[in-house]
């Protein structure tokens, strides 16, 4: 097993700090929103106690440019929802096995996922699925709020409770086939500015899938960025930066012989 490098310790870092700094307001998100999707209409929540009122335009804007600059790497530096899979993953009984058409097919469910959200959102205005509760201590609140909400609310946490604990079976499952936001960024993860990714030295050895906590390769699939995979390729194949346009063999061959019969000219 190789020896955690520099940038391993340095994300457990940010990690920790972001878990400081969103750890609450991801608990209240799960456990006490009383909106059909969380996270999202803290400015009208009546659920005063929560720290999204303040955190969550700040929240959010944080998303957005570490998505333009990073793609994915929220999930891998920063999200408390990540940090627990991956905890998880360390157990995990069914490792290196969800790959194929199997892996594409579940992975699907994020983007659909992602659309139910979108739906619930705008087309139907994000509605009340469980009473606010602004009085009593933390859990008894917690407590409260699942005894006050309609079944909708308890199908939706139980859902993203046990796809979370699903973590100990398949590494990541929650992030890999089903978070919602997950599929948003890795849809908008391509535009990004910054990435690890791989060079035509790339022999498809496929060591880079085999030490990834979400068993996928660099810009494929899930790719957070994490960069786990730089020091393990053993061809040097995988880089960090801005990846510039390939250009298809065909397209080079015209641009030469063009260059060829303008030289002659």
């Amino acid at each position: 097993m190789p020896s955690i490098s520099a940038i391993q310790w340095k994300r457990r870092g940010t990690q920790l700090i972001f878990l400081w700094f969103l750890g609450e307001f991801s608990y209240y998100g799960m456990f006490r929103c009383p909106f059909a999707v969380p996270y999202v209409s803290c400015a009208n929540c009546p659920v005063v106690q929560c720290p999204g009122r303040k955190l969550w335009l700040s929240f959010w804007l944080l998303l957005l440019c570490s998505t333009i600059l990073f793609g994915r790497a929220f999930c891998g530096y920063a999200c408390p929802g990540g940090m627990i899979s991956q905890v998880l993953g360390k157990a995990a009984l069914v490792r290196g096995r969800m790959k194929g058409l199997v892996d594409r097919l579940l992975g699907i469910g994020k983007y659909v996922a992602a659309l139910a959200c979108l739906y619930v959102l705008f087309p139907m205005h994000n509605p009340r699925w469980a009473i606010p509760i602004r009085t009593g201590e933390f859990f008894q609140s917690t407590t409260l709020t699942f005894e006050h909400a309609n079944s909708f609310w308890l199908v939706r946490t139980w859902f993203v409770v046990g796809a979370l604990a699903l973590g100990i079976m398949i590494p990541h499952f929650w992030c890999r086939y089903l978070c919602p936001t997950g599929g948003i960024l890795d849809v908008l993860k391509r535009f990004s500015l910054l990435r690890y990714f791989k060079t035509e030295a790339c022999t498809d050895c496929n060591e880079c899938r085999s030490i990834c906590e979400i068993e996928t390769r660099p810009e494929e699939a899930n790719c957070t960025n994490c960069a786990a995979c730089h020091e393990i390729c053993p061809v040097s194949a995988i880089e960090f930066g801005w990846k510039k346009r390939k250009i298809p063999k065909k397209e080079k061959e015209v641009k030469v012989a063009a260059g060829g019969r303008s030289g002659y000219a």
